[in-house]
């Protein structure tokens, strides 16, 4: 027996050996965030390092498994072939929530095979040991790729961020070129990137084309160049508002260098690379050099921003080092279309009109003496309350989860089922087994009607709960009008009478998909929930698809969908005349379009209805009318900073807004809402429509289902005067 138990040991013993030896087979290096930095439920970027022993190349898929909120776990797949002594780098994007425990690492074969596995803990109660720090809403991010002189990394100990929400800090994140994102996505967390005079050699055209999509669909990007020239054919280049001539010696005005915070005692000379506005450059702000063009500039490229400074400010005498603080506190808020001489720098009171001018209502200003209390530090460490994107995503899902099938069930069900149950193990029992006269047998039919009641109230309920499988959506399409800029952005729920995982079909090439969960307005670390749901997506060429679906029937699966779009399904045009406006509208897709509405700057303008495939005018006079209004916010009942009661609402007459009032401000859309506002500032028009009945914008393979789609379009169009 004893030769037997030794045996067995050194059985187990070889076996762990073997296992060790295959998970050593594998290095892999994990960085997420932007220096650990992430807002939570928002798309993050996480960089993977494979190293390996192997002595043949491996192909497989690494697999990234964390919470994106509290009900879903996202699990991200990338494939990828291993080859011997080459580390593989593989730039991925995911959704973390907030205050979650661990993300899930793994590496299978081609077969399914598990190769390797670990579990990374990514939050811990002292913040000095975690792997991601949370960004607030009230919080600013600024990214940074390139070079860091002239006290940029000193930027947040010497500034603080203001905003209608509250007072919050200011987070600076580096990234060196060969692990910047290749996608979009990778980009969404950041108020402001700063591409600062990077070795434009060592950046790849996914990652320069990555920061080009996320500008066009609402970031801001401040350029600044030095001794590296930026490259003609590079699609910064030709995205950014100027064209770039050759380096010359500049005169910087002691005007400009007062202007943006610097010592003033005459003026500068510096290496700069004159700048010269484009034809179709939309400027909100700029600072010329006389005949030698601009030294710096912001501009509206898209649905986002771009600023460009003409030199390195490093190369400014020593004397101005000591105020970097006021230069970048400066440009920062002229890359945010905040204005230089708003008193002590803080946002106004008016959060609707705030968000028609900057980024998410925030700004930046020099911090005040004195330190934050170190218990207040803390507090913050542990809560979290979710932002005004956010908290219209809820109100969302709110309309997708408007099902009969999602209802409650009725007290009077449960109470007759306790009540049939309460009879027949009573007196029912007893009378049947004493007539029979086998009382003793109670213990078997006691335990037999539980169960049959068990099964009864399971499939009771899924026949109550039955009916057709639903699919409901909300669309936003997005455009601007005579330019390649067309985004989308889906919010959808599917419901099924039947528990299982469905597939999905009719995916776009560039889409990235995830979950979307109601969220509580007001968290709290210690209160992580299980994100028991699971999706499964597969991540490459710059998308993320699903690969199944798992739905239960007791929820309904809710999903977002963000892309980049080929064309919008209408077009308009706006032509000023004496007796008002005219405009035209053209809609190209198969769906009639019901109602719509052209929005000015304080006015608008009815729409009618316009049949598919093709075109109508429409003539008349404008109405007064305000685009911004305000919705109630719940107060916080005690829990965590006192919290604001009103919240921005953009308004569109005559649309079905009621249903879908807050898409607009949700999730995905909230940046270019608040682009399109500001268009409006530069005398734009924004062309609103709605759809009728249009098709699902997506479908669930081999099953039947009913669709409840509303599509909404919107598109900046600019004005022409007529004859």
């Amino acid at each position: 027996m004893f030769k037997i138990a030794v045996a067995f040991l050194l059985m187990l013993t070889c076996v762990s050996g073997v296992g060790t030896a295959n998970d050593d087979e594998f290095y892999v290096d994990f960085y997420c965030g932007w220096d650990g930095y992430y807002r939570p439920m928002e798309w993050t970027p996480i960089e993977i390092g494979i190293d390996s022993d192997l002595t043949e190349p491996f192909g497989g898929t690494f697999i990234a498994s964390a919470p994106q909120d509290g009900l879903n776990t996202l699990n991200v797949a990338r494939p990828f072939v291993l080859t011997p002594e080459r580390t593989e780098s593989l730039p991925l994007v995911t959704k973390f929530a907030f205050g979650m425990g661990r993300c899930d690492l793994e590496i299978r074969d081609h077969r399914g095979r598990l190769q390797w596995e670990q579990t990374v803990d990514l939050w811990d109660f002292t913040a000095e040991s975690r792997v991601l720090s949370t960004v607030r809403e009230t919080d600013m991010l600024l990214g940074v790729i390139g070079q860091s002189r002239f006290g940029l990394l000193r930027v947040p100990r010497d500034t603080v961020c203001f905003s209608a929400r509250g007072e919050g800090n200011v987070y600076v994140g580096r990234k060196v070129p060969q692990v910047v994102p290749w996608d979009w996505t990778g980009f969404v967390s950041l108020d402001v990137l700063v591409v600062y005079d990077p070795d434009w050699a060592l950046l790849r055209s996914e990652q320069v084309q990555a920061i080009t999509e996320w500008v066009s669909n609402g970031g801001t990007l401040m350029l600044i160049l030095g001794r590296h020239p930026l490259p003609p054919g590079n699609p910064l280049a030709r995205m950014i508002p100027f064209d770039v001539g050759e380096p010359r010696q500049t005169e910087v005005p002691p005007e400009v260098l007062d202007r943006w915070g610097l010592k003033v005692g005459g003026s500068e000379t510096v290496t700069s690379w004159p700048l010269f506005a484009k034809p179709d450059a939309r400027l909100i702000d700029s600072t010329k050099a006389g005949e030698a063009g601009y030294l710096h500039g912001v501009g509206r490229v898209g649905f986002g921003r771009v600023a460009v400074l003409a030199f390195d400010p490093a190369g400014l005498p020593p004397a101005h080092a000591d105020h970097a603080a006021n230069f970048w506190t400066a440009h920062v808020r002229l890359c945010l279309g905040d204005t230089l001489e708003a008193p002590g720098g803080r946002a106004p009171s008016d959060l609707g009109r705030l968000a028609s001018v900057n980024s998410h209502g925030r700004t930046i200003a020099l911090a005040p003496e004195g330190e934050e209390d170190e218990r207040e530090s803390r507090r913050r460490e542990q809560w979290y309350r979710i932002s005004i994107a956010q908290q219209a995503s809820n109100d969302v899902m709110e309309h997708l989860y408007r099902l009969a099938e999602m209802r409650p069930l009725s007290i009077w069900w449960v109470i007759l089922t306790l009540v049939t149950l309460a009879f027949i193990l009573g007196p029912f029992d007893y009378l049947v087994l004493k007539r029979l006269d086998r009382l003793p047998y109670t213990w078997l039919t006691s335990t037999m009607w539980i169960v049959l009641f068990t099964f009864g109230a399971y499939y009771g309920v899924q026949a109550l709960r039955g009916g057709n499988m639903q699919l409901r959506a909300v669309s936003v399409l997005d455009g601007i009008a005579d330019s390649d800029c067309a985004w989308s952005t889906c919010y959808a729920g599917v419901y099924s009478p039947r528990s299982a995982d469905y597939e999905l079909e009719g995916l776009g090439a560039r889409q990235w998909w995830s979950g979307i969960a109601p969220s509580q307005e007001q968290m709290w670390a210690h209160q992580q929930q299980s994100a028991l749901r699971q999706i499964s997506c597969l991540q490459e060429d710059g998308a993320n698809l699903p690969i199944s679906l798992p739905i239960n029937i007791w929820t309904v699966q809710s999903l977002l969908t963000e892309s980049p779009l080929d064309s919008m399904p209408f077009t308009a045009s706006v032509t000023r005349t004496n007796e008002g406006f005219t405009v035209e509208v053209e809609n190209r897709s198969d769906t009639p379009i019901r109602v719509g509405c052209v929005l000015l700057e304080d006015a608008y303008l009815h729409l009618g209805p316009v049949p598919p495939r093709s075109t109508q005018q429409f003539d008349g006079r404008t109405h007064p009318f305000n685009p911004w209004g305000t919705d109630r916010i719940r107060p916080n009942r005690g829990r965590g900073p006192e919290e604001i009661v009103s919240r921005p609402v953009p308004r569109y007459p005559g649309m079905l807004w009621e249903e879908a009032r807050n898409a607009f401000l949700a999730q995905g859309c909230f940046d270019r809402t608040l682009a399109m506002h500001a268009y409006l500032d530069l005398g734009a028009a924004l062309v609103c429509v709605e759809f009728e009945e249009a098709p699902a914008p997506f479908g669930v393979k081999d099953r039947s289902y009913e669709v409840n789609h509303i599509q909404l379009a919107r598109q900046i169009v600019f004005p022409k005067d007529g004859i």
